[in-house]
């Protein structure tokens, strides 16, 4: 028995005896009733109507409260779906397209869907995304989206709803593996099917195609969404650059550009080299645009770019042909910033000076300018990043320092250690050659410039006397012969510059402003002819009428060694600072600051008492590495009592992973507990000291798998002496670290071929009984057509009985019978 009594609340009646207890209940209640009958008699009330009213009210009460009777809130039970599951190919060629990326086109297809389908049918769906590996993507939920904005699609790890997707940036599509990771989270009634939106461009065909099979055997169908136009003809890539990240001032740099091509072999693009103005954004050659060849597949193209006084944003284009599948991969930016270590120049003069002020006669005098006079070191120091020791020598004497103001110390001012020269990064010998120093000194400054990478600059004719240098180790290190040179008078002669894109005559940054300049240099004097150039050097100068060689340079070992055989400091830089173009002592120092600059680039490491140095510019995956490193003692000489360890690092702080993709050696125990294949990060390895050169070195295997992450890393070097702490990482007291760049050039499976595989998808979706979704109105009914079910309904009970007034009633029935009665006498 029920009745309604709201729309979804109803009265029913809830006993708590069973029938057979209430007709037992019954029994009993008679049986006492006719006990009572006859053994007390007949009943008081007999004949007294209203006394028995009362008494049917109170047991007709009590009845109804054993009947049970409930009121019952019913509400709907719930609707359930069996769950659709979305997996996106999160790889890099999903960036891939003309006007929309594929991952684009991936997006757009579901919110279109979902958004047809409506918010009822859009619950109970997940979302992953897969490269290397299966990542889970969140929901946002309605109240998250404006007004008219479908659902989309959110990282897990982004802590604000509202951030954007991450994009494809995988290197490999495992599918096969992200299937599988799936594989036991579905089942036939819990899954609608799996949704996959992919190019198809994934490795492990054949597994993926066992995979679908299983899918249909636990009818979970996979339907596919091929993403990406299968009319293009291929695809050219920038895949990665070779950059150094931070170089001198005024130097040039080689950059290595490595491409990727599918689909044009033999065909012909243009590689440009640009650089961004800070300022305006705008882009300007920094090398002139160069021809490739297309060969299919990897290859490498060389340019070289000057740095200037700021840094700069380098971008490296590709020209797109016609028919490429996208030109968004063509394009890559890379930045370059300035090494701000202090450049020391130590320079001796050895011309006799008989003026009154010493600076001013000794470097040049006063200008046509009107300005001040300026000397050698004034013209170097206007660069903040450069410092100058100035020394002189007269009659042959040893060099004595001169101070800032002009005069002499009195002091011997040429190093007096090896540990002192090797601090300096150039020496300039002006007028005078190097018989002026000890045969100790003479022996250091050949090993600074061979060993260390310090740079030599000889200027003027009586530098270059031949008895100067007879006998000395730095004659092999000069960049002519000077055995048939000849003195003559003192001539003036007329300079023409045979190698204007050399570094030391980049005066101007404008190309035509820079040519009108060289045009101008003064004439110059010499007293010494008949030089004759070594086949290695590069001459940047002549004489008009001769032809002899005026400037040359070359490479001597680490350094590199600038010769002039005529004058350009000393009295000589008056020539320059008054007649070389409108602004003369600006011109004049920025040449003396080229060829410092030129000269010492290869010395950025000598002040240091620990230097390393790899096997190779760039690594590929499987190939081996060899780290060398060399120590040096408080006296600058080579030395292995040093114990050096190198700990690893990524390049970036960014780089979430744990492992390098460098392997531990076999022959090395381990002690820091790690017992995968790969060197963690943070771990450390001792570099063995190798007898050949008195020096360090480490041999390790980069591994033939990659990741994201392995694009580089660093290897942190860092030299102890004294006794080891048994504590870890604790190997004594640091002597000097140094820090190594690694860059690896992996070779993609995404770069290797770009055209989408929608055979693959078709065939995915046949063997697993799915479906190919080419609109998102297939989507849509895809969501709307999945079996709902609902879920036995919620009640509420709540005893009806369970009321305070009628409780009251029964206490006022029997209340009023009992004094009824004793008014009557009955009691």
């Amino acid at each position: 028995m029920m009745f309604v009594v709201f729309a979804n609340t109803y009265l029913s009646w809830l006993p708590a005896w069973s029938s057979q207890g209430m007709f037992a209940l019954l029994a009993v209640c008679f049986v006492v009733w006719v006990c009572l009958r006859l053994f007390w008699g007949s009943s008081q009330v007999r004949g007294r109507l209203g006394l028995l009213l009362l008494r049917c009210c109170s047991l007709g009460i009590i009845a109804v409260i054993l009947m049970g009777p409930t009121m019952i809130d019913e509400q709907p039970g719930e609707t359930s779906r069996p769950s659709l599951l979305y997996v996106f190919d999160g790889s890099q060629s999903m960036q891939l397209g003309r006007q929309e990326s594929r991952w684009a086109e991936s997006l757009r297809f579901v919110r279109e869907g979902e958004q047809a389908a409506g918010p009822d049918n859009t619950q109970n769906r997940q979302a992953f995304r897969f490269g290397h590996q299966l990542q889970p993507l969140n929901l946002a939920a309605p109240s998250e989206m404006s007004s008219g904005t479908p659902l989309s699609l959110l990282p897990v790890a982004a802590a604000d709803s509202n951030s954007p997707i991450l994009p494809p940036d995988a290197s490999d599509s495992r599918l096969a593996d992200a299937l599988r990771q799936l594989l036991p989270q579905v089942n036939a009634g819990a899954t609608a099917g799996v949704v996959l939106l992919s190019d198809g461009r994934v490795r492990d065909s054949d597994t993926v195609e066992q995979l679908a099979e299983i899918f249909g055997k636990a009818s979970v169908p996979l339907h596919v969404v091929p993403t990406g136009e299968a009319a293009g003809t291929g695809d050219i890539a920038v895949v990665s650059l070779v950059v150094p990240s931070r170089v001198r001032k005024y130097t040039e740099n080689e950059l290595q550009i490595f491409l990727r091509s599918f689909g044009y072999t033999g065909q012909r693009t243009m590689v440009r080299l640009k650089k961004r103005n800070h300022l305006t954004n705008a882009e300007s050659d920094a090398f002139p645009a160069m021809p490739v060849t297309l060969s299919g597949g990897a290859q490498s193209v060389s340019m070289t770019f000057r740095m200037d006084e700021q840094s700069e944003d380098f971008v490296v284009t590709v020209d797109p042909i016609d028919g490429e599948l996208t030109d968004r991969n063509n394009r890559v930016e890379a930045r370059v910033d300035i090494n701000r270590t202090k450049v020391r120049v130590l320079y001796v003069q050895g011309q006799q000076v008989p003026t009154q002020s010493f600076l001013n006669a000794l470097f040049g005098g006063s200008s046509s300018t009107g300005s001040a006079p300026q000397d050698v070191r004034s013209a170097l120091q206007a660069d903040e990043d450069v410092e100058c020791t100035v020394l002189l020598s007269l009659g042959g004497r040893a060099p004595q320092l001169v101070n800032s103001d002009g005069n002499r110390s009195g002091t011997t001012g040429f190093p007096a250690t090896r540990a002192e020269l090797f601090a300096y990064d150039c020496v300039v010998f002006a007028d005078v050659g190097p018989n002026v120093l000890q045969e100790e000194q003479v022996q250091w400054l050949s090993q600074w410039v061979e060993g260390r990478g310090g740079g030599l600059i000889v200027t003027g004719s009586d530098a270059l006397d031949s008895q100067a240098w007879a006998d000395s180790p730095l004659e092999a290190l000069l960049p002519l012969t000077l055995t048939a040179a000849r003195p003559s008078p003192v001539q003036t002669v007329n300079a023409v510059v045979t190698a204007p894109q050399h570094p030391v005559w980049r005066l101007r940054l404008e190309e035509r402003p820079n040519a009108e300049l060289l045009q101008q240099l003064p004439p110059l004097k010499v007293s010494v002819a008949g030089y004759v150039a070594k086949p290695t050097a590069e001459i940047l100068a002549t004489d008009n009428q001769s032809g002899d060689a005026l400037l040359m340079a070359h490479r001597a070992g680490r350094g590199r060694v600038l010769v002039s055989a005529v004058g350009f400091g000393g009295t000589d830089l008056a020539t320059l600072n008054s007649g070389w173009g409108p602004q003369p002592e600006r011109v004049a120092a920025k040449f003396w600051r080229n060829m410092v600059y030129w000269a010492t680039e290869g010395s950025s490491t000598g002040r240091r008492r620990l230097i390393a140095s790899s096997d190779k510019r760039f690594y590929r995956p499987g190939d081996s590495l060899s780290v060398s490193a060399m120590a040096y003692d408080e006296g600058a000489r080579r030395t292995q009592k040093y114990r050096v360890w190198a700990m690893f690092e990524p390049t970036s702080l960014d780089d979430m992973s744990l492992y390098s993709p460098l392997l531990w050696p076999d022959n090395v125990v381990r002690e820091s507990g790690e017992v995968g294949p790969r060197i963690a990060w943070g771990e450390e390895l001792p570099l063995t000291p190798d007898a050949t050169d008195n020096g360090y070195q480490m041999k390790l295997m980069l591994s033939e798998t990659g990741s994201t992450g392995d694009s580089g890393f660093r290897i942190e070097m860092t030299a102890y002496e004294g006794e080891e702490s048994a504590s870890a990482f604790n190997h004594g007291t640091q002597v000097d670290s140094t820090s190594l760049a690694v860059q690896i050039l992996s070779d993609p499976f995404e770069q290797q071929n770009p055209l989408p595989n929608h055979e693959l998808l078709h065939r995915v979706a046949a063997v697993s009984g799915g479906s190919v979704l080419e609109s998102p109105e297939q989507l849509t009914d895809l969501l709307k057509n999945r079996t709902v079910t609902r879920g036995p309904p919620h009640r509420d009970l709540t005893p009806a009985w369970s009321r305070w007034w009628l409780w009251l009633c029964v206490l006022g029935c029997l209340t009023t019978e009992w004094i009824w009665r004793r008014v009557t006498g009955l009691a």
